[in-house]
């Protein structure tokens, strides 16, 4: 029995340290968010559309260095994962480098939030 339990433990901080290295070398968490679809994909970078309704929410994410380009105007509340809130207000056209975050973003407006995101993947060193 207190094998099991320390086989479980073990295994459980592997994964946990494997997570922490995949998302500390840059890479994201694969999206099962339905309200960000992946629309092209390759080891450079990462392109996502976001549509989030009006009241509408997103679960708590991940990502690495972004540009991200407003098709709707909006405004959306990000709460960042230590609890720092944001408001932004976007016009459609409008072009906003990001740096790599966890947050969790959710519509205020009454207008839906229609987004085109680009991540940028690391470059990896021969």
């Amino acid at each position: 029995m207190k094998r099991s339990i320390t086989l479980g433990v073990a295994g459980a901080i592997g994964v946990l340290a494997v997570g922490v290295l995949w998302t500390a070398l840059g890479h994201t968490e694969s999206v099962s968010n339905p309200r960000l679809q992946v629309k092209f994909e390759n080891d450079r970078v990462r392109v996502l559309e976001l549509h989030l309704r009006a009241g509408e929410r997103e679960q708590q994410h991940t990502h690495p260095h972004y540009v991200l380009y407003a098709l709707t105007d909006y405004r959306v509340r990000n709460t960042k994962a230590d609890g720092t809130v944001q408001i932004f207000d976007r016009k459609a056209g409008d072009v906003f480098w990001g740096e790599p975050v966890t947050h969790g973003g959710e519509n205020i407006g009454s207008t839906d939030v229609r987004a085109v995101i680009v991540e940028l993947k690391p470059l990896k060193t021969p």
